[in-house]
């Protein structure tokens, strides 16, 4: 029986050095223990260190990049144990299926996993054989060894943990450092759906063009440029350029039609406003694009990965909030996908893979999403277009949509032109009362909202009285 699988070795090195991004795909499963021969352990550590330190994109690593990194990282036998570097060579001109990746790491981890079990086996034998307590605490004890064994190789996974070993130091903990969610400058909301927390999925669902992109790159401004903290938008429609114009509008408070046409260079205010803009984006380039049109799950969450590997140095800890991941919107991604499987399961595969990524990370994901024609009816999580098991993956769900003209009419246009209606949240009050929301003040021409009261908080005296059955402010005072 082999313990080895030099052939996977070869083949995983291979396929990620010719398709780097697929190495974060793996980057929690395989590691140097994976690898037998000496030469392919150190070629996979200089990988790792390549792609977890850049920020470039990089379509393949090359062998002089590997030689430089094996230098910079002092592997002083690294020529030798990878024969004068033929062995990198020859991986660099030998390009693997890429399609075929998942089953070469599978053996590479079997063979893994071989190895460790006959290694306790062996260590076993001279306890077993001068064990002479109870036959029940022998085979307790071996279950014990072999479980734990099975345990801290099963894919990096989690053990079971006994919640009461730190609950002191964890209450503490939330005490002393209390930052919880992400701060987009809206604390009625970010109370109400119980924080873009870390490990959670906060959804932002509405009609068409009715302002979720904006709102995401809303989001993504107050974190990325005004605190500094990395943002990886994640968008399934528009392109770069585009965000860049919305952004400076967002910044700068230019309507957009005014920065794409350049009459801004007429107005020195506008001018000074838009330099702002760009000393402000140099101090805190933390904002990341990525246009993920026409890719599956499979492809966008090893990215996720990428951003959380080299923007925080890997999975967060804790529950102070390190990045932002945004995801705009939901959606299938090819047709071909239809034909395969119905729409609604897709989605919700696509929603529960992004939870179980988000969680295994600890890090806060913002998703848009679209709602269906019953909109225009009520508010209510029931309007998703698409699946019941969308929901049932997030941690909290908001409509935004535009105020009709008869709620603009008993608010007055000081409330505001539109609302956010948190239909669902689990760590959060929410909004169970039909006639509760958070009014807001969108302007679409330069993307910039500002949060107003709750509507419980703004309802008209008399209009509470008279719903309450009171009939006159004597009643009322007693």
């Amino acid at each position: 029986m082999s313990t080895q699988s030099i052939g996977a070795e070869r083949a995983v090195l291979s396929i990620i050095m010719h398709n780097p991004d697929l190495y974060f795909s793996v980057s929690d499963v395989v590691s140097e223990a994976d690898f037998t021969v000496t030469g392919n352990g150190r070629i996979f550590q200089c990988i790792k260190s390549i792609l977890t330190s850049t920020q470039k994109e990089l379509s393949s690593i090359d062998r002089y990049l590997i030689f430089a990194e094996a230098e910079k990282l002092g592997m002083e036998d690294f020529f030798h144990v990878t024969l004068n570097g033929e062995l990198v060579e020859a991986l660099e001109k030998t390009p693997h299926n890429k399609d075929n990746f998942s089953g070469f790491v599978s053996h590479l981890k079997q063979a893994t996993i071989k190895r460790v079990l006959i290694n306790k086996f062996d260590e076993m034998k001279d306890s077993v054989a001068n064990y002479s307590g109870p036959s029940i605490e022998l085979r307790n004890m071996v279950e014990e060894s072999i479980l734990n064994t099975i345990g801290n190789i099963d894919c990096n996974r989690d053990e079971m943990v006994a919640l009461g070993d730190d609950f002191e130091e964890v209450i503490h903990g939330f005490a002393d450092n209390p930052t919880i969610g992400i701060d987009i400058g809206m604390p009625r909301w970010q109370k109400d759906i119980g924080k873009i927390r870390n490990g959670s999925m906060t959804g932002l669902f509405a009609r068409a063009k009715a302002g979720k992109s904006q709102f995401a790159m809303w989001a993504a401004f107050q974190t990325a440029i005004l605190q500094g903290i990395p943002v990886l938008y994640l968008d399934t429609e528009l392109q770069a350029r585009e965000q860049q114009m919305r952004l400076c509008g967002m910044m700068t408070k230019i309507d957009y039609e005014i920065i794409e046409s350049g009459r801004w260079k007429g107005n020195p205010q506008m001018i000074q406003a838009i330099k702002s803009a760009f000393s402000l984006i140099k101090k805190n380039n933390k904002l990341f694009y990525k246009n993920i049109a026409g890719q599956s799950v499979q492809h966008v969450i090893p990215t996720i990965r990428k951003f959380v590997q080299q923007q925080v140095g890997g999975p967060v800890v804790g529950s102070e909030p390190k990045c932002l991941v945004i995801y705009d919107y939901l959606k299938l991604m090819s047709a071909d996908d239809i034909s395969r499987v119905q729409e609604h399961q897709l989605l919700g595969l696509l929603t529960s893979s992004l939870h179980d990524c988000v969680a295994k990370l600890n890090i806060p994901m913002l998703v848009l999403g679209q709602l269906n024609r019953d909109a225009f009816k009520m508010d209510s999580e029931l309007t998703v277009a698409g699946a019941d098991r969308i929901v049932h993956n997030l941690d909290s769900f908001t409509i935004l949509r535009k105020k009709k003209p008869e709620e603009i009419e008993e608010d007055g246009k000081m409330r505001g032109n539109a609302l956010l209606k948190v239909c669902i949240a689990r760590h959060g009050s929410g909004h169970d009362d039909p006639y509760e929301w958070i009014n807001l003040h969108f302007d679409k021409n330069s993307g910039q909202f500002r949060e107003d009261k709750r509507n419980s908080e703004v309802i008209p005296v008399v209009k509470r009285l008279e719903e309450s059955g009171i009939e006159n402010f004597a009643e009322a005072k007693n």
